[in-house]
């Protein structure tokens, strides 16, 4: 490998990463998404998710390390059958379609200062089927 294409690559991946795009898929059909208990770990990090945030706020709020925020979403959104996606600097709950009926939920999380409203946030995904 030349030293020229290593270089495109990595900055092809920077962009990648800092980019607008799905983090985590949704499940593939509204019956495969199943959300955790109220007053769960879980079922915070989804309601903040529904709301908007970023993982600095979830870090001040849990008090864990950024990348034990981001390791936790993925696994609760996996599990749940929802996905992420990430729009400027803030993550939002996908849902796949004909799942609209799960939000919106009462707002459970932080103060408004942090968390926005969620109604434009959520978004639902298209059956690719």
């Amino acid at each position: 490998m030349t030293l020229h294409l290593a270089r495109t690559r990595r900055l092809q991946a920077l962009k990648s990463k800092t980019s607008d795009r799905i983090l985590v898929k949704p499940a593939a059909h509204h019956s495969q998404v199943r959300l955790p208990d109220e007053g769960t770990v879980a079922n915070y990090l989804i309601d903040a998710l529904g709301h908007g945030c970023t993982a600095e706020q979830l870090e001040n709020e849990t008090g864990w390390s950024k990348s034990t925020v981001i390791v936790n979403l993925y696994k609760v959104a996996k599990k749940s059958g929802v996905g992420i996606r990430r729009r400027e600097d803030s993550m939002h709950l996908v849902l796949p379609e004909g799942s609209g009926h799960i939000y919106p939920r009462p707002k459970v999380v932080a103060n408004g200062s942090t968390v926005r409203s969620m109604a434009a946030e959520v978004v639902i995904t298209p059956n690719p089927n």
